[in-house]
């Protein structure tokens, strides 16, 4: 994990609970799901944090090293092809992070430094590169494929929280707040620093889809609130879940993986109280999946699914040290660290519990 996309992180994605929320509780039994084997060859990569599958059921990463994009074929003999480079014209970008629908089947590449989305068509080839409304961040912003831009304004407000917006060419619309913990730690890595927020620190996290739904995962709550494309709101869960407390077994761990290679465990600092989750992820069918924080002496990784206006919730069981980093219509991806410092990266059926 780089620093570079830590920074990015530290500031766009972590987030802590609302205010007056339900004290959590401890968990009843939940129905729980392994994950099945992979079904298609692996696909080894130097760094992957988060991946998109298109129209086609292909699947692009975002380099924001080198900078490029991957375009990734699983099957029995999965191959890649590199699309972009560094550069300011079409198909090209300073620094890709995210990947997103654009209509026809294509997709967009927010570049954030250059405060753009740049385009790809279905066929791989550079489409249309738009820049992004000077009212909207830069690093958070997201597209749907109706033309609205969903982003989470950066000025602090009191409880850190910050407007989540959505922005057309007539309006911005407040859809709701998202509440940020205060990034007070500094972590060298290699050369360089970054600042972030305890690790574990509760957080909302959310994302918009191609329809234009906009969901939110709650950090005090548990629960995903949903705002649907035509403006109504719903619901997926609670899910109440039980306190933990950071320990100093937790030492050396790092939004729930070991520390990488070069980063100093002394410089990292632990919320007293953990979170109900690391990371959350979604599917274009409104799924989110929730990466659950537990004790330090885990056996396993376990995700929480939640579905729009659906109360009941599921469990998907993990290797331990395996983190999903994509949700398609039919799969889940799954990385894992390799010794290395590459990542693996699998492809495996979703799991369904009606």
């Amino acid at each position: 994990m780089s620093r570079a996309l830590l920074v990015v992180l530290a500031l766009v994605l972590t987030a802590c609970g609302g205010a007056e929320v339900p004290p959590p509780v401890v968990t009843d039994e939940v129905p729980s799901e392994l994950l099945d084997m992979t079904d298609a060859a692996p696909y080894l990569a130097d760094e992957v944090e988060e991946l998109h599958e298109d129209a086609d059921g292909r699947v692009w990463l975002a380099l924001y090293q080198r900078p490029a994009l991957v375009r990734i074929t699983f099957g029995e003999a999965t191959t890649a092809d590199t699309l972009g480079a560094l550069g300011n014209a079409p198909g090209q970008f300073r620094m890709p992070f995210a990947v997103m629908h654009a209509p026809d089947g294509g997709v967009y590449a927010l570049d954030g430094v250059a405060r753009r989305l740049v385009g790809f068509a279905r066929d791989g080839s550079p489409a249309e590169v738009l820049a992004l409304p000077e009212s909207v961040d830069q690093f958070t912003t997201r597209r749907d494929t109706m033309g609205g831009w969903v982003s989470a304004l950066s000025e602090r407000a009191r409880g850190d929280s910050v407007p989540l917006v959505r922005v057309t060419d007539t309006a911005m619309d407040t859809l709701g707040r998202v509440h940020v913990p205060a990034a007070t730690v500094t972590i060298p890595m290699g050369a360089r620093s970054y600042v972030a927020a305890p690790e574990y620190a509760p957080r909302d996290l959310w994302g918009a889809l191609a329809d234009g739904t906009v969901w939110v995962a709650r950090g005090g709550a548990h629960a995903v609130d949903y705002t649907l494309p035509d403006g109504t709101r719903t619901v997926g869960g609670p899910r109440p879940y039980a306190e933990l407390r950071s320990s100093e077994a937790d030492r050396g761990s790092m939004r729930g993986l070991p520390a990488p290679a070069g980063v100093p465990v002394s410089a990292l600092q632990y919320a007293p109280v953990k979170g109900p989750f690391i990371e959350a992820r979604a599917a274009q069918d409104g799924s989110v999946w929730t990466w659950r924080t537990q004790d330090a002496d885990k056996s396993e990784e376990r995700y929480t699914v939640f579905r729009p206006g659906v109360a009941e919730t599921f469990d998907v069981v993990l290797p331990l040290h395996h983190r999903v980093v994509g949700l398609g219509a039919q799969s889940v991806y799954v990385a894992e660290r390799l010794d290395d410092g590459r990542w693996r990266v699998t492809r495996h059926p979703r799991p369904r519990i009606n």
